[in-house]
């Protein structure tokens, strides 16, 4: 799962452009009420105890960089 997290993260650091709709869908799959941040969040609570603090740093991660964007 932190796999997918990085993932994402790196599709969120090259995006670029200047399409108002590729905006709007970039940020309705990020940051949407029913977006992957959204998802991964719930996704928390069933992470093992070990990785919890990794998993959830990578989600602040990909959030802020989400945002910025």
């Amino acid at each position: 799962m932190i796999d997918q997290l990085k993932k994402h993260i790196a599709e969120v650091q090259r995006f670029s452009s200047e399409d108002p709709e590729a905006i709007e869908a970039f940020r309705i799959k990020y940051l949407g009420k029913k977006g992957l941040l959204n998802d991964f969040f719930k996704a928390l609570k069933d992470v093992p105890k070990e990785k919890k603090r990794e998993f959830g740093q990578q989600v602040n991660t990909l959030k802020v960089a989400a945002s910025d964007k």
